[in-house]
């Protein structure tokens, strides 16, 4: 069967001939991906990037190259100035090289699975090597899983429930997964069975995850009683506690819920021992008088710094958890902290962590099924309050707990285990409050038992495409795998497809 989009790539005049046509689409490409990976970015784009690129590059190293350079540059420079204020000039350069480098291989990886193997193994390759890009980041990355592909998903929470078997690398092998059998259909010679099979997959695979996304959106009955404060009013951090609770504290007493919980943002002073010794007690008797359980961010300076939330119990009882992942540069002068802080509200298992916390999806982890509900005091750069939000609910769905987060100069929002908006608003110059019945999590997922195995699974199936497809000058694979087939018909002969894709 031909295909619908007739490249003749195998001729001389094959690149010359038909450039703006590519550009055309690489261009498409670019505009969509764009979409995918802004602040707040468009769902459905993501889903049409792999027809796109593949449809932009198809069977030409060159324009591999091409496609990778006008689609990063387009993503880059929708986020150029957010970039460079979070990792300067150089650092956004770098990124942007990266970019280019991985949706190469991508590309390069792709067309050597379509070159070998049969419809329905070859549209997986792109996927996975997407997914397995994301999992190398997570690790080797100080901002962890920010910037996934996956959080363009967050407005259609059925559709990342995926999350909680494989984490963000399992929801983008999802999203890119249908395109990548669109571009390789249009852009390739391949028999009805080989089409029939791949749809028969594709098919089962969507089945699949809808029943499982379905059955897991059910809401437990239990609920917390959530109440969140925040204001803008304060430029920076402030260095009085004073005037900070003369705001927070009559919030805190007239909003509160006895036996809920409240959360304030991150850092909403900086005080040295003795005064933060002072704000403690002040803190802990609002918590006796409410009978509510209060966490709030401080920024303590005694020896070093130290980014820190304070936890009241409703008895007056203190605890404190330590930031575990500062922000590079801007946190540099904080000790980061390592052990998680586990305590209870109305019954519930509470975890504490802090802003930048739940963008590192093993931080996120460390609480899978010992908490089934996390409070979080962060801390927003205004222009990504939404996407900072909702890396945040993304920790929800991996690891089976909901959220309530709480954030200057973003939302403040409650967050069900799924995903799921409960409650949000965004933080203004005045007080700020959002009170919502926080659904309990269910506690815990696969994810959150076997961590990023589905991750590591995609890098090593990258790895041996990349090994097979070295095993063979002509860049096809050099094994033979059930199903596959040759796009080459014999040594040192054309292809049928060369001569007529």
């Amino acid at each position: 069967m031909a295909s619908i989009f007739p490249l003749h790539i195998g001729q001389p005049d094959a690149f010359t001939g038909q450039w703006g046509a590519r550009l055309v689409v690489a261009l498409v490409a670019g505009l969509l991906l764009a979409a995918s990976y802004a602040l707040e970015p468009l769902w459905w784009a993501a889903w049409l990037v792999p027809a796109s690129l593949l449809v932009a590059a198809a069977r030409d190293c060159r324009w591999r190259w091409i496609t990778s350079i006008i689609a990063s540059t387009a993503v880059m420079a929708n986020l150029a100035s957010y970039y460079i204020e979070l990792n300067g000039v150089s650092g956004t350069a770098m990124i942007l090289l990266l970019r280019i480098a991985s949706l190469t291989l991508a590309l390069r990886t792709a067309e050597a699975a379509a070159r070998g193997l049969s419809l329905a193994l070859a549209m997986l390759v792109l996927p996975m090597t997407f997914a397995a890009l994301e999992q190398v980041t997570m690790i080797v990355s100080p901002h962890g899983a920010a910037g996934s592909l996956a959080y363009s998903q967050m407005t259609m929470p059925g559709l990342v429930q995926v999350a909680a078997l494989g984490g963000v690398p399992a929801v983008v092998f999802l999203i890119l997964l249908p395109g990548s059998l669109a571009g390789l259909w249009m852009t390739r010679d391949w028999t009805s069975a080989q089409r029939l099979a791949a749809i028969a997959v594709m098919a089962a695979v969507m089945l699949a995850v809808g029943l499982f996304s379905i059955g897991r959106m059910r809401t437990t009955a239990n609920t917390v009683a959530t109440t969140l404060i925040a204001t803008n009013q304060f430029s920076g951090i402030p260095r009085a506690w004073e005037p900070v609770w003369r705001v927070y504290g009559p919030a805190v007493r007239s909003a509160a819920t006895r036996g809920g919980l409240v959360v304030l943002p991150e850092k909403i002073a900086l005080l040295d021992r003795k005064a933060t010794e002072a704000a403690a007690q002040q803190v802990s008797a609002a918590a006796r008088a409410t009978g509510a359980t209060i966490v709030l961010g401080l920024e303590v300076r005694d020896d070093s710094f130290h980014n820190r939330a304070l936890v009241s119990a409703p008895d007056g009882s203190l605890s404190w958890y330590d930031k575990q992942r500062v922000v590079p540069g801007f946190e540099a002068r904080d000790v980061p902290g390592t052990t998680p802080l586990r305590t209870t509200v109305a019954a519930t298992a509470l975890g504490i962590a802090i802003c930048k916390d739940m963008h590192i999806p093993s931080i996120g982890r460390e609480y899978a099924g010992n908490v089934r509900a996390m409070a979080v005091p962060a801390w927003d750069f205004g222009r990504d309050g939404w996407m900072g939000a909702r890396m945040t609910a993304m920790r929800a769905v991996e690891n089976g707990y909901a959220i309530a987060r709480s954030s200057r100069d973003g939302l403040l929002g409650v967050y069900d285990d799924s995903g799921r908006v409960r409650g949000e608003r965004l933080t203004l110059g005045g007080v700020t409050i959002v009170r919502a019945q926080m659904p309990v999590g269910r506690g815990q997922t696969l994810y959150g038992r076997v961590g990023d195995v589905f991750g590591w699974t995609c890098v090593i199936g990258v790895l041996f495409t990349l090994v097979a497809t070295a095993r063979d000058g002509r860049g096809r694979f050099g094994l033979r795998f059930p199903g596959s087939r040759r796009a080459v018909a014999g040594d040192g002969e054309p292809s049928v497809e060369a001569q007529t894709l």
